[in-house]
């Protein structure tokens, strides 16, 4: 699991599969895993990296979702469709959260900097089925971002 790992900054959209399955960022530095994902949605693994982790318009702007936690991206706005938002993947916002990074364009660009990718295709799982290794899996390995599945163990 995980043999390929990609360089961020050097993937492009068609080669993240449109399968659903499961994704896992790694430090450039050491390779230590850092977080888990799950992609059961439409547009599967393509649609959460690509559309969701690595665009900088993916924002939330709705301000009943921030928390006291994003203090530092409210009060550092980025403006979107007049509106302050927010890092919306989770992913992003933990990184963000723990390296004080504005929303969009800042926290997408430390993760190219800092961060690889790596996915693997589970067509043959349900949605369930691939949520239940996702937990397995964060329970076990620990990914330092993953901190509600953490808790659990």
């Amino acid at each position: 699991m995980w043999d390929k790992k990609h360089d961020v900054n050097l993937i492009v959209r068609n080669d993240i599969p449109i399968d659903v399955g499961l994704y896992a960022w790694f430090s450039k530095v050491d390779e230590e895993l850092i977080y888990i994902g799950k992609a059961t949605g439409s547009g599967g693994l393509r649609r959460r990296i690509w559309s969701q982790h690595l665009n900088p318009l993916y924002l939330e702007c709705r301000k009943n979702k921030f928390t006291s936690k994003d203090a530092f991206q409210v009060n550092n706005p980025v403006i979107h469709n007049d509106k302050i938002g927010i890092d919306k993947s989770a992913f992003r916002k933990s990184v963000a959260r723990k390296y004080s990074l504005l929303a969009g364009n800042d926290s997408v660009q430390y993760l190219k900097k800092h961060y690889m990718i790596a996915f693997e295709s589970y067509g043959d799982l349900s949605a369930i089925e691939i949520a239940d290794l996702e937990k397995e899996l964060i329970i076990k390995m620990k990914p330092k971002f993953n901190f509600s599945h953490n808790r659990i163990s």
